[in-house]
């Protein structure tokens, strides 16, 4: 095992000394679809809140989005839920410790989250909706230093794990060891729709990010696809926009990315990327998570905060 670093806490807490903690607000567009064209509606803030708004997750449904949230001047970092059709927020977590990272569990009335404890430790950890049973850790106490998580099977977990360098290693629920699957990745983790499969970011070459696909299951590829034992392969599929790491995926299977103020869509069968919107006139700037509802018609982005 690689020696691993908790550096999210350290990095928080080095911003905090500094007062360079990331200030950002997550804005939710509508999304109208009209056959191959798409129009972004007027974003709307729905954090609402000075300082660090991130990490916007949809439920299910897509009635409700979780994210991680520090406001109030505070160094605590809670879960926070939106509600779309109440239009209310709601702090899910309120707890000494810090949570991030938050995704919906397949049961629908947990979520799980990167919960950084007292000893700095990050690991993952499940909280019950609007409950006050205690929350339980979801993996063995031995699989640490956790950054983000993906599920992307009945028990089965992606996590980019700050080893030295980060890694992508696949872990399953009731079982301590993790596997290494990758090096020099990015933190975005998607799931692929009916598949045992999810997406991820190769970093490994410096000048061009690239979105790959891990398969199990007896998927095979060509294209210099690494293959497995197990019918495991690892895909590389096309470049991101260049300099960006976070994307989603539409129903359509169409991938999204943002820069800056534009946001921008690729369609698998062409692999280009191609302008969808340019936020830069309702004063968006800075963007970098994106998610997407399971219908296709909302976006949730993450961009600076205005000042």
């Amino acid at each position: 095992m690689k020696n691993t670093f908790s550096l999210l806490p350290i990095l928080l807490c080095a911003m905090f000394v500094q007062a360079q903690i990331p200030a950002t607000e997550i804005y939710l567009l509508d999304i109208d679809n009209h056959g191959s064209h798409s129009h972004m509606g007027k974003p709307k803030n729905i954090s609402n809140s000075k300082g660090y708004d991130s990490q916007p997750c949809f439920s299910k449904e897509g009635g409700t989005i979780l994210f991680t949230s520090i406001r109030d001047g505070q160094k605590q970092a809670d879960i926070y839920e939106y509600q779309l059709v109440a239009d209310q927020l709601i702090q899910a977590t309120e707890t000494p410790e810090s949570e991030y990272s938050p995704n919906f569990m397949d049961d629908g009335i947990h979520f799980s989250t990167v919960r950084v404890e007292k000893d700095s430790s990050q690991r993952l950890w499940q909280f019950k909706f609007h409950s006050t049973d205690k929350p339980v850790r979801i993996l063995d106490k031995a699989v640490d230093s956790v950054g983000y998580h993906c599920w992307y099977a009945k028990d089965k977990l992606a996590l980019f794990i700050l080893t030295d360098p980060v890694s992508l290693q696949l872990a399953e629920v009731g079982k301590w060891q993790t596997h290494i699957e990758a090096e020099k990745v990015g933190r975005c983790m998607v799931k692929a729709r009916d598949e045992k499969a999810f997406y991820f970011v190769d970093k490994s070459d410096t000048t061009q990010y690239y979105i790959s696909k891990y398969s199990k299951g007896g998927l095979q590829l060509d294209n210099g696809a690494i293959q497995f034992g197990n019918n495991q392969t690892i895909e590389k599929l096309f470049p991101t926009v260049k300099g960006s790491e976070d994307f989603c995926i539409t129903p359509e299977g169409n991938f999204i990315m943002a820069k800056e103020s534009s946001i921008y869509m690729l369609s698998p069968a062409t692999k280009n990327w191609t302008p969808l919107a340019d936020l830069k006139s309702e004063g968006i700037a800075g963007i970098t998570r994106v998610s997407i509802s399971p219908d296709g018609k909302r976006l949730a982005i993450v961009a600076k905060e205005n000042e």
